[in-house]
């Protein structure tokens, strides 16, 4: 293990021990502290290291760097705090019962303090019965729809993306209205996710809402676990082709077993059956390697993809990728990574086939009508890599 690896595994995992003997023997500099700001980890530092008193151990740049990093994600926690507590009201008022994932339920369950986990928006799912509903409940608060030229509302819909609602006031951020918390074209012609098993298994949650002050709390579905680590290892390995946030990506998964205590067999049977057991064995994987998740490695064995898949991946992705913090979304990587990570060959063959030569229908949703020009420019344009 590199220096670097062995610091991120030291922040992760619940032994403190490790972090201490790690500042024993290496040097934590602003460099450190800075590649642990582009992980999306400073905060978590910060807080780890005021708690058990070895803040002091680091130089006073180095200190004050992470100081800085986990008073901006404290004050953005207080601001998600608040804005989360009236779209959840707002929502509720509405006869709307969304369910929290991502950022947002992560933050205010697995993680110590809200700050510890940065996030850039809140992602509600709610059903498309409820989405007009939603909309509406958002708009009497005075947020309005932002919608992306290349993501238009219809292929969103049918992708069971999300509806994006813009505050535009100071400090006001994103709240996201998914029509599911499994979305993307990949999962939607390589994947057959339960989506109803799923809304039937949500729990109820006790959200820490805001990072200083008085405890407070409020009361939100999330995702059951087993169903939260395998949105988080998709979105991870897909929307992400692992790339940003990199390690907190894998800090997410981490703390969020060690926090519920995993029925692993059974988020297993639920990645094969659902056909995102190769995107979730990667994830996994990683996860083992650099932050200490033992606890997958058996679920881990069920996962693993064919030898020549796996040797193949790990050519295009291992445990330094993270750490150096190298992009994968672009060029020939990010499209092997798409195919590699699907589970039936078949799937993958029909994934490029329809990227370079979508239906009608789809042609419409995208850009508003259907044509042989229309056709034409986006087959050039996915043929060489643009949306």
């Amino acid at each position: 293990m590199s220096v670097k690896a062995r610091l991120l595994h030291a922040v992760v995992v619940p032994d403190p021990s490790l972090l201490e003997n790690w500042l024993a023997n290496e040097t934590f500099d602003v460099e450190t502290a800075g590649w642990l700001d582009r992980q999306g980890l400073a905060p978590l530092v910060f807080y780890k290291l005021r708690q058990t008193g070895l803040l002091a151990c680091l130089p006073i740049g180095a200190a004050g760097s992470l100081r800085a990093a986990f008073y901006a994600a404290a004050a953005e926690a207080e601001l998600h705090g608040h804005e989360l507590a009236g779209a959840l009201a707002a929502l509720d008022a509405a006869g709307v019962a969304p369910i929290l994932f991502k950022g947002a339920a992560l933050a205010g369950t697995v993680y110590p303090n809200p700050a510890c986990r940065r996030m850039g928006d809140l992602d509600l799912w709610v059903t498309t019965a409820e989405m007009p509903r939603a909309v509406g409940a958002l708009e009497a608060l005075g947020y309005i729809q932002q919608v992306k030229a290349q993501r238009p509302l219809a292929l969103q819909a049918a992708n069971d993306g999300e509806v994006q609602m813009f505050r535009p006031l100071p400090a006001e951020g994103l709240i996201e209205l998914h029509w599911g918390a499994f979305s993307g074209e990949w999962l939607r012609r390589t994947a057959q996710v339960d989506v109803a098993a799923i809304r039937t298994r949500a729990i109820p949650a006790a959200l820490r809402m805001f990072a200083e002050g008085p405890s407070r709390a409020a009361s939100a579905l999330t995702l059951a676990p087993e169903d939260a680590i395998l949105q988080l290892a998709v979105h991870f390995a897909i929307n992400h082709q692992l790339t940003h946030p990199w390690g907190r990506g894998l800090a997410d998964i981490a703390l969020l077993a060690r926090f519920h205590g995993l029925d692993w067999d059974a988020m297993a049977e639920r990645a094969r059956a659902w056909r995102i057991a190769t995107a979730t064995w990667v994830v996994l994987r990683l996860a083992v390697e650099l932050v200490g998740l033992t606890e997958a490695e058996r679920a881990i064995e069920r996962l693993a993809p064919s030898p020549l898949r796996c040797q193949l991946l790990k050519r295009i992705l291992d445990g330094s990728s993270i750490v150096e913090l190298r992009d994968l979304t672009r060029g020939w990587q990010r499209f092997m990574l798409q195919t590699l990570l699907v589970d039936r060959p078949r799937d993958a063959i029909h994934l490029v086939c329809r990227a370079l030569w979508p239906e009608r229908e789809w042609l419409v949703a995208r850009y508003g009508r259907a044509g042989a020009g229309v056709r034409w420019r986006h087959l050039v344009a996915a043929a060489s890599g643009r949306p």
